[in-house]
């Protein structure tokens, strides 16, 4: 059966053919022609036969590798780890325009993702000046703190990608997360305590654009290595961190955070986590709606009689919609406009997109979300005005462009803000609000036409009193 042999590897076949010929043996000398053909020809179809074994022992294996066994469990249960993995950004955002500003850090690295780029070396000598620094801080012996990441370092190594680490031994990476941890921890502790930036051996620009290299995904350490590193002032060190986090959120960071909550995988993760708040999908009235929506952006929304306002929280979840017959209220989280903007979204969406997180891309359906409303700068300038939106990116147009470009090519999740869209629809289809909001709006759009309007009601008013007395005079 020539087709079986080349359906698989070569190496199956030949030690097929070892094992018959063990069995059948050799022909002996002396031995005539015919019996040595007839031995030929057995012990050929004896290895075909083999073969077609091997074909069956294969096709278990390709069984097992779908369904599952116990070598398939036992080798998944090695791969993991007890912490979130670190991802790459996926290949689909690897097109994304300026992918290198965007998503690669353009001061300092932290993990071995960026390590060995020649452009960051000349942080690398900074580094070893505020790992000593924060060590002294601390009143921690170096020694101490090496041996504490080298215990976990397996379990650490298992966070990154193995293409990553692979050319690292345990000393090394454990000495890379030991400088990193160690610097990473101090500056933030200068970023946030008051005064105390100056201390930092950078520039104040450079500092800047540190901050943002710490919220890339690709720049990120385990939390585990900052847990060890702050031991036993853990507490004190976390109350820095969430504030680090609050200084960095463009929106107002939640005030309250659950007792309960898992320890987050790395800053970037703590970040997302504290822009979505702690709100669950039955809060955001998620899940309801009819799925079909007309209204294109803000300025259609604000002819409809509605009205936006900032929400109570910062959670991008914290997104509610309600209607008083003729007026609408859709209240949104603050947002802040900057420099730094367009990279963050970015990175937390392409957090949400790796499978190592779960399913729930509320970062990724905030930005849809806010892009359906924001199409031209007149939508911008709008929420603005309400106080919703605060630009520190220069003009509005470039805010629209952001949006927009920001959401090209996302998925959001079909049921997030379904009920709020759904409410919104049902408001923006009655006539009458639609009507009254444009007649208010070209009639009293400022305060003189207002002004004008009310001393036209006075005068008629006295005219129709006057009127009155004249055809019905009073007599004393």
């Amino acid at each position: 059966m020539p087709g079986s042999r080349e359906d698989f590897p070569t190496e199956e076949v030949h030690a097929s053919m070892k094992i018959v010929r063990n069995e059948t043996g050799q022909t002996r000398e002396g031995s005539d022609h015919q019996s040595a053909i007839a031995s030929k020809q057995h012990e050929k179809t004896r290895i075909d036969i083999v073969v077609e074994d091997n074909a069956s022992s294969s096709r278990e294996k390709r069984f097992k590798s779908v369904m599952g066994g116990p070598e398939d469990s036992k080798r998944s249960q090695l791969s993991e780890t007890k912490w979130a993995r670190i991802p790459k950004v996926p290949h689909m955002l690897r097109g994304t325009k300026d992918f290198k500003i965007l998503f690669e850090p353009r001061v300092v690295s932290v993990g071995p993702y960026h390590h060995h780029k020649h452009d960051l070396r000349a942080a690398e000598m900074l580094k070893r000046l505020m790992t000593k620094r924060f060590i002294l801080e601390s009143r921690q012996a170096i020694e101490v703190l090496y041996n504490k990441i080298v215990s976990e370092i397996s379990e650490l190594r298992n966070c990154y990608n193995k293409n990553a680490t692979k050319k690292y031994n345990d000393e090394d990476l454990a000495w890379m997360m030991l400088v990193d941890g160690c610097s990473l921890l101090h500056f933030i502790r200068c970023y946030t305590t008051e005064g105390k930036l100056k201390d930092l051996p950078i520039k104040y620009h450079n500092a800047a654009f540190a901050q943002q290299d710490l919220f890339l995904l690709e720049n990120q350490l385990p939390f585990r290595v900052l847990e060890l590193l702050l031991e036993p002032g853990f507490e004190e060190g976390m109350q820095m961190i969430e504030q680090f986090i609050g200084s960095a959120a463009e929106t107002d960071p939640p005030a309250v955070k659950s007792d309960n909550e898992e320890k987050p995988a790395h800053l970037l993760d703590l970040l997302r986590r504290r822009l979505l708040g702690n709100q669950t999908a039955s809060e955001t009235e998620a899940g309801k709606g009819t799925g079909w929506n007309s209204f294109r952006n803000v300025n259609e929304l604000k002819a409809a009689g509605i009205r936006f306002k900032p929400a109570k929280s910062g959670s991008l979840r914290d997104i509610s919609f309600n209607s008083y017959i003729l007026l609408g209220f859709l209240k949104l989280p603050r947002i802040t406009i900057d420099d730094s903007t367009k990279s963050r979204f970015l990175n937390l969406i392409a957090y949400e997109m790796c499978p190592e997180v779960p399913n729930e891309p509320v970062v990724t359906s905030y930005i849809c979300f806010l892009d359906s409303l924001i199409d031209d700068p007149e939508d911008v300038k709008e929420l603005r005005r309400q106080h919703v939106l605060r630009n520190f990116l220069g003009s509005d147009k470039e805010v629209a462009r952001l949006f927009n470009e920001i959401a090209t090519d996302l998925v959001p999740d079909s049921d997030a803000y379904k009920d709020v869209k759904g409410k919104i629809q049902k408001h923006y289809e009655i006539k009458a609000s639609t009507w009254i909001a444009e007649g208010l709006h070209s009639h009293f759009s400022s305060p003189w036409t207002v002004l004008a309007f009310l001393g036209a009601v006075v005068a008629l008013f006295f005219g129709g009193l006057q009127t009155y007395y004249t055809v019905f005079p009073r007599h004393n």
